[in-house]
């Protein structure tokens, strides 16, 4: 059975970041500690919201680019590029520690990357997180 990899399920862990005003954003570094731990303690709490679908989705979009090795060229789909961050120095443990926050765990090298599909679906309501 295929894996179902849709990156658009990601995009509204960082809401945090989206409603920042640009001061707020300005003084931000995702590349610092302190950055990067508040950005995955918002990141968790808001995918403790979400449906157990969506859920497996997000889980399974971040260890398909950690066991595949194909981090940079999904990219675009793992980080949000309409919010003005600094470029993320270390790509690849900036994903891995965003898998280990949320799946709380680190990814099964036995991920069967062969049998992947990907969807860009968003329906005409947006990404529905509650499924």
């Amino acid at each position: 059975m295929k894996t179902v990899i849709n990156f658009n399920y990601l995009s509204p862990l960082y809401t945090c970041l989206f409603i920042m005003t640009d001061d707020e954003l300005d003084d931000f570094t995702i590349n610092s500690d302190d950055g990067r731990a508040w950005l995955l303690q918002q990141m968790k709490t808001r995918f403790e919201r979400y449906g157990a679908e969506s859920r497996l989705r997000v889980v399974d979009a971040l260890e398909y680019v950690l066991v595949s090795g194909s981090w940079l060229a999904h990219w675009r789909g793992i980080v949000p590029h309409a919010i003005p961050l600094d470029d993320v120095t270390d790509k690849e443990n900036y994903v891995r520690d965003v898998f280990q926050v949320l799946a709380g765990r680190a990814p099964d090298p036995a991920f069967d990357v062969r049998e992947i599909e990907f969807d860009h679906t968003v329906g005409r309501d947006g990404i529905d997180i509650r499924k």
